[in-house]
């Protein structure tokens, strides 16, 4: 039988029925890594939770796909097995189920465990601590009505590695929360716990992708697995194999090597009280349009940028057509800020270039490493061990690069390279790795450039290949893929766009970033409307 829209529709208002008030408050916990929970706290109507949860695309109730998994798994994990027996006795039907990975993850199953074993002691005792150590004012604790509000503040004003010890403190009589708590708590410090936040930012200590998730029937009665512990686990280790040549494991590795594979314990940065700042250098028009031709398109670059970085929680400060002294001056009082609190930077700049260089709006050429110094772990104390991602569109020289196939029709675009007749030709070797003296104080740094060294970067009146194929990726796949993987992504999608110059010359155009983090580096949206 094909699913329709309205037997989904009439399932939903079915469901909405049977939920108690306290039902409804642990099952908007529950989501409340998708969805805006202090938004459906003020709704009057319930039905538009499931509406919200339609348009993030978690749930679907289409004619040609009806995906209700989500929900499913929510009523495991409450012991809703009644609803769950309602959603089962369609899953042949109108609600086929689907093989998608859960939306709940770790760390919110736990919360939700914390707040069911929450009784009116444990509540006042929270409510006493935040009102205490955490200094929640009277109003807002006024407001908190249940344990789910108690602990959306104490999300709000903690960090984890501050609140998950907190919790295992007040709940050390309780007969199986300690354990499960002190689990996390070591999944954090080893870096095998993933940790999603609802807010904008970092991840505390951990790297985004879930871990440990079992058979969704294991959780009917209870949280599921415990956290595995892995703070003890070896690490991997390499032992030459005896002369006479390699061989193989029986599970397939080299002599000499694990077979088993440990998780990766690279962390990731934390997320700081503030995503952090974002400044926007956009310079379209130049002093000699001679040799600096007018920047055509760069404004619908400039205004994704800034609309993309703002939906992930930076404060986004754009500045256009700046000299190279009004752009030294614009960074050093950025560098002068006290940034402890947020917990990373983003600058973007946009303009015409060369190798190592980028213009300002005077024609005057500005050193990109002038620009980066400025902000590393010796110049900037309050941002030594945070991201710095720099984002260039300009070009590094003035060649074009070749196209060995064309995998797509040309687009017609300029270049943003400084166009003076008779300009000597550019280097186009990359330093030898030996050559980069990247000292700690270096560290921490992302530099995205549109372009290999040598090299125009292409742009059109709809914007840069480059910013239009970086902004859709971090918009697609944030927080699920660190930035690195994201930019690989970009690599991939602007080497298939052909560009072809005012002159009929075909070129491609492959960018290239510069990675010297130390941590993977999450980008997360902060909850918006709907």
């Amino acid at each position: 039988m094909e699913a329709t829209t309205s037997n989904c529709r009439m399932l939903l208002i079915e469901i909405n029925e049977k939920l108690s008030s306290d039902d409804f408050q642990s099952l908007t916990f529950l989501a409340k890594d998708i969805v805006n929970r202090k938004r459906i706290k003020e709704k009057e109507n319930r039905l538009e939770f499931f509406e919200d949860l339609e348009k993030k695309a978690v749930i679907k109730c289409g004619t040609e796909e009806t995906d209700l998994l989500f929900l499913k798994q929510a009523f495991l994990i409450m012991g809703k097995n009644n609803l769950v027996s309602a959603l089962d006795e369609v899953g042949e039907g109108p609600c086929k189920q689907s093989s998608r990975e859960t939306f709940v993850n770790t760390r919110r199953k736990l919360l939700y465990k914390v707040g069911e074993e929450t009784g009116k002691d444990e509540l006042k005792n929270l409510k006493a601590y935040l009102s205490s150590k955490v200094g929640v004012g009277k109003r807002t604790l006024d407001l908190i009505r249940d344990v789910w509000d108690c602990l959306d503040v104490l999300e709000e004003r903690l960090s984890d590695s501050e609140m998950f010890p907190l919790l295992k403190t007040l709940y050390a009589a309780d007969e199986n929360l300690p354990g499960l708590l002190e689990d996390f708590i070591k999944g954090i410090n080893c870096n095998c716990i993933a940790i999603v936040r609802a807010t904008g930012g970092q991840t505390d200590k951990a790297p985004v992708q879930e871990v440990g998730e079992h058979d969704e029937a294991q959780t009917h009665t209870q949280l599921g697995t415990q956290v595995e512990d892995r703070a003890g686990s070896e690490e991997a280790t390499y032992d030459p194999p005896p002369s006479g040549g390699s061989t193989m494991t029986p599970d397939g590795a080299p002599s000499g090597f694990s077979a088993t594979t440990l998780p990766s314990r690279l962390g990731a940065y934390d997320k700081g009280k503030n995503a952090g700042i974002c400044i926007i250098l956009n310079n379209e028009i130049f002093a000699n349009a001679n040799t600096h031709p007018t920047r055509n398109g760069t404004n619908a670059d400039r205004d994704l940028l800034e609309y993309s970085f703002k939906l992930f929680g930076f404060d986004v400060r754009v500045y256009n057509n700046n000299t190279c002294q009004e752009i030294t001056q614009l960074l050093g009082e950025i560098q002068q800020i006290d940034h402890k609190d947020n917990g990373a930077l983003v600058v973007c700049t946009l303009s015409h270039g060369n190798l190592n260089v980028v213009s300002g709006a005077c024609g005057q050429d500005l050193p990109i490493n002038f620009m980066t110094s400025l902000f590393r772990a010796d110049n900037c104390p309050s941002l030594a061990g945070k991201p710095k991602f720099f984002i260039f569109q300009a070009c590094q020289g003035k060649d074009t690069q070749d196209v060995w196939h064309q995998t797509n029709a040309p687009v017609m675009a300029e270049s943003d390279t400084n166009l003076v007749p008779n300009m000597a030709e550019v280097m186009t070797e990359v330093p030898h790795l030996h050559q980069l003296n990247l000292a700690p104080a270096e560290a921490d740094f992302l530099i995205a450039h549109s372009t290999m060294p040598g090299y125009v970067s292409f742009r059109n009146g709809k914007g840069s290949f480059f910013v239009q194929s970086l902004v859709k990726h971090l918009k697609a796949h944030s927080p699920r893929e660190d930035v690195i993987s994201i930019l690989v992504e970009v690599n991939r999608d602007v080497s298939q766009t052909i560009g072809r110059t005012s002159g009929g010359q075909i070129a491609a155009q492959i960018p290239e970033p510069k990675v010297r983090l130390t941590k993977k580096f999450y980008l997360f949206p902060v909850e918006t409307e709907v």
